[in-house]
């Protein structure tokens, strides 16, 4: 199919050698020009193309795009910079001193644990940590972890890390990484930092991917981090300058994760010289969303042959009840009158989002919903996976042993929770379990072959078990092993289609990276919070919530600088996930939990946007 492209576009396009930054606007199709460009290079060039995006969602749509060619498969590696490093470690982690893949521990309540176990490792801490209530306890492990994670983000080395004012941080980073290393696992900041350091101690295999690679393509590049962008200069050296940044400075949200849009617009302008290109004009959103999204930044891309009018209104109302009950007859509104100009097709749940920026804000909405009959589901970003039943988290917690029997943190929580307090291995640990769900659990793990070639079989053997067992203790619990074995199997299936050799590591470090949840799209009106709707997009938007001390969040104006410089751009991101229609509500009053109403006003970065 012929893809029509501006004049801007087909220069993005065809551009052939040397750095490209690209500076695109929201809904300036910048997925569709890096799609193209792609094409383009695959017919310059027989060699790979490395093409890096910031979630799973965004490299599967890009595929999507590319077609099913084999061809183009082999030849272009899409995936985010976790999955690019974690193929690079599977096949030379013995370079680092690993005899085989580390198991990645991605779960933060995995990462506490461990920070627990470090704690009580270091004398000279553990009994002043003692003596903190449960508040400083908690507070501190989530801040000793932050320490940790920064240091890898930032690529501190040991001597940097030891010049830290903080001794206990210092103590506990060293204990921590030690522990990792005893139980042959790595944490996800490890995965890039470990790959920098691969690529930097020897030069060759640096050198390797740099042939391998000709093109290298960086998508939502605003979201940088320090450690990836020194990892993509580990993989270029001072030669390969056939790079692309393409993002948006005003999309740049996640700073609490180290991330800033000055790797992008600074630092590749210093090292690559890169030719600059703008690209502004606005495909996607009508003329009332664009001009609203213009009031909050003005570099927000250009209202160019703009046909569709839509609608935008800021809402105030009298408190959260009254909030809630505007978005519900709004909605009702909507829903009934069945079409729009505005819209293509008929107006349904499913082309209306209602964005928040905390989960709180929803508070009695879904209840409203429930009793008008509305049909919604939550937008959840892909995470660690975590199983409800107590027999799939035996089987989840077996599995991960099973892969890596140095894993001493999943071996301790799999014996608390059968009840037995000590056991040399898998098959001892059979015999003395007497819950028979989770001794089915256990011995289906036992029988696994190393490529899961038995997977699927097994799995449905336990839900025929499941389905006709008398062993639990009542029908939700029943209910509920059945769905997480159905869920297990779906990631299973997810898994399976991306690869062609398939192996049950694989499997466990792909469900970690969150590579193995499905795309299927669920019905009803998207409940979501603005971070995990970024790269979505729907007809009528409800960004819910819009008043001071909410959206911006009160910590945010707290600390002033870059962190409210964040909640702006998080209030542009909520505007553009508009197409057509943007409604934007708050309430002049809330009621806190303790019972007290607190007056609110209306946020600071709408003060002076007018109805337009």
């Amino acid at each position: 199919m012929k893809i029509n492209l501006s004049k801007t576009q087909k220069k993005i396009v065809n551009h052939e050698n040397g750095a490209l930054l690209v500076m695109a606007s929201a809904g300036t199709g910048k997925t569709r020009v890096l799609t193209e460009r792609i094409k383009k290079l695959l017919k310059l060039s027989s060699k790979k193309i490395l093409a890096i995006t910031f979630t799973n969602k965004a490299g599967a749509e890009m595929k999507e795009r590319l077609g099913d060619d084999e061809e183009i498969l082999k030849r272009v590696f899409i995936g985010t910079f976790h999955s690019f490093c974690q193929q690079i470690l599977e096949q030379r982690c013995n370079l680092i001193g690993y005899s085989k893949m580390p198991q990645i521990f991605e779960s933060i309540n995995d990462r506490l644990e461990l920070i627990e176990e470090a704690i009580n490792n270091v004398p000279s801490f553990s009994n002043r940590y003692k003596n903190l209530d449960d508040k400083k306890k908690r507070n501190f492990k989530y801040d000793a972890l932050g320490f940790i994670s920064k240091a890898k983000r930032e690529l501190w080395s040991d001597d940097q890390v030891l010049e830290n004012e903080n001794e206990d941080y210092v103590l506990l980073c060293n204990e921590y990484n030690d522990i990792l290393l005893s139980q042959n696992a790595i944490d996800f900041d490890d995965l890039i930092k470990l790959t920098y350091e691969l690529f930097i101690n020897n030069p060759a295999i640096s050198a390797l991917y740099r042939r391998s690679y000709e093109y290298i393509c960086v998508d939502e590049a605003q979201d940088l981090n320090n450690a990836q962008y020194y990892l993509l200069k580990a993989i270029t050296g001072d030669e390969h300058k056939n790079v692309m940044m393409i993002g948006d400075e005003n999309q740049s949200i996640y700073a609490f994760n180290g991330s800033s849009a000055d790797y992008m617009s600074k630092s590749f302008k210093e090292d690559f010289a890169p030719t600059e290109i703008d690209l502004v004009e606005n495909y996607r959103s009508s003329k009332k969303v664009i001009e609203a999204a213009q009031k909050i930044t003005k570099n927000s891309g250009e209202i160019t042959n703009v046909a569709i009018i839509g609608e935008f209104e800021i809402v105030p109302n009298v408190d959260e009840i009254a909030e809630i009950n505007w978005i519900t007859e709004k909605i009702e509104t909507l829903i009934s009158q069945k079409t729009h100009d505005d819209i293509e097709g008929e107006i349904n749940y499913e082309k209306i989002a209602i964005l928040v920026r905390n989960k709180y804000v929803f508070g009695e909405l879904t209840k409203e919903f429930d009793s008008k009959g509305i049909p919604y589901y939550f937008k959840i970003s892909p995470g660690p996976i975590e199983f409800e039943s107590d027999a799939i988290n035996v089987f989840d917690l077996a599995l991960k042993v099973k892969l890596n029997t140095k894993d001493k943190l999943h071996w301790d929580k799999l014996l608390r929770i059968v009840n037995v307090e000590e056991c040399s291995d898998l098959h001892s640990l059979i015999n003395k379990t007497e819950i028979v769900s989770f001794k089915k659990a256990l011995i289906l793990v036992s029988k696994l072959n190393e490529d899961g070639s038995n997977f699927i079989k097994l799995l449905t053997e336990f839900s025929q078990y499941i389905s006709e067992s008398t062993d639990f203790n009542n029908d939700d619990e029943r209910n509920m092993t059945f769905n997480d074995t159905s869920e297990l199997k779906s990631h299973w299936y997810q898994y399976a289609k991306t690869v062609d050799e398939k192996s049950l590591r694989q499997f466990k470090n792909a469900m970690a990276l969150g590579q193995t949840y499905s795309d299927t799209k669920q019905n009803g009106i998207t409940l979501s919070t603005v971070h995990t709707m970024k790269g979505l997009e729907y007809d009528i938007v409800f960004l819910m919530g819009a008043d001071d001390g909410t959206f911006p969040d009160y910590r945010a104006v707290q600390k002033g600088g870059v962190e409210l410089l964040q909640e702006k751009n998080n209030m542009y991101v909520a505007f553009t996930r508009a197409r057509r229609f943007l409604y934007v509500s708050y309430p002049k009053k809330r009621l806190m939990p303790w019972g007290d109403e607190k007056v609110r006003e209306i946020s600071r970065f709408l003060e002076n946007i007018k109805t337009l």
